[in-house]
């Protein structure tokens, strides 16, 4: 049996977990540093104390803290082209975050593509972020909440297409004609050397082409390899307004080549 020393350090730390599943779950979210204020004990031993209470089915612990169950939110259903995200796709979305840093000003047009990149963000800080897409405003709204984020979302307005969750029309091309940010992330219907970057309706090419040519300080391209080689019916702009694109390893390396020549860095990972 253990001393009367042992018993009581034992009680001192259920108490302390008590009172730290009360705070998580009063605050909604909490994190490790907040926790070293309240409590006159090391972060190691918080982080312990974070690990148990996950354990014990209590709690959820995040990057640099920890949520209450009751405040963790399910994500909306997705549109019928981003219901699945492959994994060349999430391979994109990882490789385009490390393309982020703390306070920059993003555009993160559209596509299931551009949503993993979203998926991707819930470790930066203090971003501002213009999108297209309601889909991937309510992800990094979700995101905002989950993970006490400091986003800034702006959403266009405009005409919804709902098979592709992308806002169209006047509205939206006015919103963007007025935005310069760091980066501007754009997923495509179809991209080819000669036919260049197309989409499948005039509404469509209007709003991504004010992106590509007008908005970013830096453009990447979020493409997956399946989409390179192909042409759809309304022209959109040329591959050089893209400074970079990200893609998955299936592109062939003929096709790199073909993009590089004409100063298009290309990305395989």
């Amino acid at each position: 049996m253990g001393s009367k020393a042992e018993k009581n350090q034992q009680l001192l730390s259920f108490d302390r977990r008590r009172q730290i599943l009360e705070v998580v779950n009063r605050k909604k979210s909490v994190t490790v540093d907040a926790l070293c204020e309240a409590f006159p004990v090391s972060r190691m031993t918080i982080s312990r104390d974070l690990e148990r209470l996950e354990q014990d089915g209590l709690l959820q612990r995040v990057h640099g803290g920890a949520v209450s169950l009751s405040h963790i939110v399910v994500a909306p259903p997705m549109s019928r082209s981003a219901q699945a995200l492959t994994e060349e796709q999430k391979r994109i979305g990882r490789e385009a975050a490390k393309r982020v840093a703390n306070g920059d000003f993003l555009i993160i047009e559209s596509g299931s593509t551009c949503l993993a990149l979203a998926e991707n963000l819930s470790e930066k800080d203090n971003l501002k972020i213009a999108t297209a897409s309601p889909m991937i405003a309510m992800r990094l709204a979700q995101i905002v909440e989950q993970y006490n984020r400091r986003f800034e979302i702006l959403l266009a307005g405009g005409v919804l297409n709902v098979y592709k969750n992308f806002v169209l029309g006047p509205t939206a091309v006015e919103m963007f004609q007025r935005l310069k940010v760091d980066i501007a992330f754009v997923s495509v219907t179809a991209i080819d050397p000669q036919a260049g970057i197309t989409a499948d309706e005039v509404t469509e090419s209007a709003v991504s082409k004010m992106i590509l040519e007008h908005c970013g300080k830096k453009t990447v391209g979020l493409i997956c390899s399946a989409k390179f080689n192909k042409a759809s019916y309304f022209q959109v702009a040329d591959i050089t307004v893209f400074d970079e694109i990200i893609t998955d390893k299936g592109l062939d390396e003929r096709t790199r080549k073909a993009f590089e020549k004409r100063g298009v860095k290309i990305t395989r990972c």
